[in-house]
């Protein structure tokens, strides 16, 4: 079989971290990626600022002391007395630090559900004692009251040498793929493939989000991206252009080469006498067929705004007709 599978693979699995494998190496991730093995899931959820924020923030990530916290050293910290003694001793030494500084960087690290919680503690466990062990103090808190089971990791920001850690763009893709690793180690399938490889477009919802929705509340995100979605109806029924989002148009176009080459692939692959390369055409036909609609979440909202505004005005033809008859019979 000739190369042009393998190159458009290669290409599809280029990460930001600009990882490469050998052929095989990608062919048996793409495999696994077309079979849809589980993703992991690695979230900055915030960070801490302040001494009373981060008590608050451990606090909740113990439930108030009832789960046990683990540090760096492998020492348990329980209860509600030791959880605010570690609060206080990371707060004494903030070292240098503005009024915006920020003392913890709050990670959340997760697998779906049926992924064994204590497989995804350990794996946790290793990977931030490789990531941070040097440098940081840290601890993590296992919580398994959601179906999946997830790690808090709070990584005080302020290091041993005195500068303090920089998240840079880059490095939650880079602690996705080293998180994927050690849970293999462990004997668990997980694949650490970036959204846009996968189909997907919409961009996951922050914590804080989806806590104020959770409360039956509209954030102020929401409110403005409804408020765009109506100017964008009252300029079309009025007879203005939308206005251009040229990076909608980008995603589009990178969504488009990313079905077109899962595609070429596989065609490519379809054509070789190889079994095994034909199973893995059809996967990867199956796989780009299953992808989530080209949709951004704004798209989606004004598809559920014009359902909304398309109901209250067939509402209203219901009650003018109701009117009318009632006038008739008058």
């Amino acid at each position: 079989m000739g190369s042009l599978a393998d190159d458009t693979i290669a290409g599809l699995l280029e990460s930001p971290v600009k990882h490469k494998g050998n052929r095989a190496a990608n062919r048996a991730r793409a495999r696994r990626i077309a079979s849809r093995v589980p993703e992991v899931m690695v979230k900055i959820t915030g960070n801490a600022k302040g001494a009373d924020h981060v008590q608050s923030h451990l606090d909740y990530i113990s439930r108030n002391g009832k789960l046990e916290l683990e540090d760096e050293r492998g020492d348990v910290i329980h209860g509600k007395d030791e959880v605010r003694a570690l609060a206080k001793d990371w707060s004494q030494d903030q070292g240098k630090r503005r009024k915006n500084t920020r003392d913890t960087t709050n990670i959340i690290m997760s697998m779906p559900a049926g992924t064994e919680p204590r497989d995804v503690k350990d794996a946790v466990r290793a990977f931030a004692k490789r990531q941070f062990g040097q440098n940081h103090q840290y601890v993590m808190a296992l919580h398994t009251d959601t179906d999946s089971p997830h790690v808090h990791l709070t990584v005080k920001s302020l290091g041993y040498d005195g500068r303090r850690l920089n998240v840079k763009k880059s490095d939650p893709q880079k602690w996705r793929e080293a998180f994927a690793v050690e849970l293999e180690r462990r004997g668990v399938e997980a694949e650490a493939t970036p959204r846009a490889t996968r189909g997907v477009i919409k961009r996951g919802v922050s914590q804080v989000v989806h806590h104020i929705r959770e409360k039956g509340q509209t954030p102020q995100v929401d409110q403005a991206k409804v408020r765009e979605v109506l100017v964008d109806f009252r300029d079309q029924r009025a007879g203005q252009a939308p206005k251009p989002r040229h990076w909608e148009d980008r995603i589009k176009e990178r969504q488009t080469y990313v079905r077109k080459a899962w595609l070429t692939a596989a065609k490519d692959m379809a054509q070789s006498r190889d079994p095994d390369d034909q199973e893995l055409a059809k996967r990867i036909a199956a796989f780009v067929g299953s992808m989530p609609p080209m949709k951004t979440e704004r798209h989606e909202l004004q598809e559920e705004v014009a359902r909304q505004l398309q109901r209250a005005q067939e509402r209203q033809g219901r009650e003018e007709s109701k009117e009318r008859d009632n006038q008739d019979e008058r």
